[in-house]
């Protein structure tokens, strides 16, 4: 964790035979304990972590779900805000689901800390990716089939549906980011899971954008009728608008307007399609950190309390029954059997998430210490990405003339084309030869990219925010975007 992350505190229930007590070395023994309000056995409960990673109990079993739980995900820009009041080593859990590969979801920092002995439970994808990435840090991978039953004890079960359809344009990720795609259309990166005690069912969506999902949505409601709880997202983590340049800050700030509409209406779509007796909004919870914090003004995430207020308000208008909503600080309980929350929930203020973000400023990112490249060095690992780019978009059949042009914004750049190997070429670029698309990074970060996923992925970077773009025309090419991500020597 960064120097930034709080003390760790203890963070615990009652041992079980499956469960050993885990306890941090730098927990503060005059701290008062963190406990979860239950007690095994009891029906079923949640408790929210941070963004995604929750805890359900079902049937006396204890699923984590999502598990990031430090500071500086993402090559080290994204941020909890409240920190966590709890340290990885303190939760007591039996099984671990990962919905997909992305940093906020499957967080290698957070993965490092856990207890290898707790099986981690996937959707089992086409490509092994997610798969070997968990297993090289020492945990037993279960793949489940899509949407088959599978028995966590004590009555609970869980199953794990893919993202069938998955298209990068929807789901907001430019670069195409799951390393197969059949077709061009077909990525599956992302799944959701319904967790059941056999008489409550909760409803865990991910990130799973609607439009996609809509078909199985339909599927887990033949087999559940009722859904008590319902895990929605209501916030997208790309890019867009703040790392875009827009001829003034008015056209991004209704740029963010568009992107903050577009995601809660896709919330009250999951809620109006799911009719749940009890929902709340979640993942997607973080501030960018370090030197990036300037972006959080674009980025179009409102604040849960108010997303709740909205998602709200345009229930009321459509008259359709669509349960109660509700929200929960890190560490809080829900009550599913009741649907009653332990505690109200206690919305940050704009002036403390300020001075948190302002708190990060000096915090290094991952690649900090890396040694700078020099141009000769960047300039060759360019030349050995581009045949991967150009295969990708013979593949797909993509063949604009737009002029993609990568650099470190500071003199370094390279431009190339579908058809066209990279050139040298001053790094702003100027359009004054057709269109043109220009991605820039801090230049350590860029000698990562170029060398490949295993050092630092397209995709990754882009949803840290850590690279600035223009595009001019401001015309969004799909094919050119996915090609990005096989620019890697």
């Amino acid at each position: 964790m960064s120097a930034t992350s709080p003390t760790p505190t203890a963070f615990s229930t009652c041992p079980t035979t499956r469960t050993t007590r885990m306890r941090t070395t730098g927990t503060d023994p005059g701290r008062p304990a963190h406990d979860f309000p239950w007690k095994r056995g009891t029906p079923m409960r949640l408790t929210h972590l941070q963004s995604a990673s929750v805890i359900v109990e079902a049937g006396g079993q204890r699923i984590l779900t999502d598990p990031w739980l430090v500071q500086g995900e993402y090559y080290g820009s994204w941020y909890h805000y409240p920190p966590l009041p709890m340290a990885p080593e303190d939760l007591e859990y039996d099984w671990i689901y990962v919905s997909h590969i992305h940093p906020d979801h499957m967080s290698r920092k957070t993965l490092e800390r856990l207890d290898r002995t707790k099986p981690v439970l996937i959707h089992k994808f086409d490509e092994k990716f997610l798969k070997r990435n968990i297993e090289s840090l020492g945990f037993e991978v279960i793949e489940l089939p899509h949407g088959a039953p599978f028995d966590l004890g004590g009555g609970a079960s869980i199953e794990i549906f893919a993202a069938d359809d998955c298209d990068p344009e929807l789901c907001g990720k430019f670069f195409g980011c799951a390393p197969v795609e059949r077709d061009f259309r077909f990525t599956q990166i992302d799944s959701l899971a319904v967790i059941s005690d056999g008489m409550h069912a909760l409803l865990n969506t991910n990130d799973c954008p609607y439009e996609l999902a809509t078909r199985v949505l339909d599927k887990v409601k033949a087999r559940h009728p009722r859904i008590d709880c319902l895990l929605v997202g209501y916030a997208g983590a790309g890019p867009f608008p703040q790392c875009f340049t827009f001829s003034d800050d008015a056209l991004k700030s209704r740029a963010a307007e568009r992107k903050h509409d577009q995601f809660i209406a896709q919330a009250v779509k999951y809620i109006r399609h799911v009719e749940p007796s009890s929902y709340m909004p979640f993942a997607g919870t973080y501030v960018l950190g370090g030197r990036l914090g300037p972006l959080n003004a674009h980025r179009g995430v409102p604040a849960l309390d108010t997303a709740l207020a909205e998602i709200e308000e345009r229930l009321g208008k459509s008259g359709a029954p669509t349960g109660r909503g509700f929200l929960l600080n890190a560490g809080k309980g829900f009550d599913v059997d009741r649907g009653e929350a332990e505690a109200p929930y206690r919305p940050a203020s704009a002036e403390d998430v300020a001075a948190f973000v302002e708190s990060t400023r000096a915090a290094p990112y991952d690649f900090d210490e890396d040694a700078v490249e020099d141009d000769a060095t960047l300039f060759d690992l360019a030349a050995a990405a581009w045949p991967r780019f150009a295969r990708k978009a013979d593949q797909i059949g993509f063949a604009s003339g737009t002029r993609i042009v990568v650099g470190d914004g500071n003199g370094f750049a390279v431009d190339f084309t579908a058809t066209r190997p990279p050139r040298t070429v001053p790094a702003d670029a100027a359009p004054d030869d057709g269109p043109v698309v220009q991605i820039a990074c801090d230049r350590r970060l860029l000698g990562r990219l170029l060398r490949g996923p295993r050092f630092a992925h397209w995709n990754n970077a882009e949803i840290g925010s850590h690279l600035a773009f223009r595009r001019d025309p401001d015309v969004f090419e799909r094919g050119l975007y996915y090609c990005l991500s096989a620019f890697h020597a």
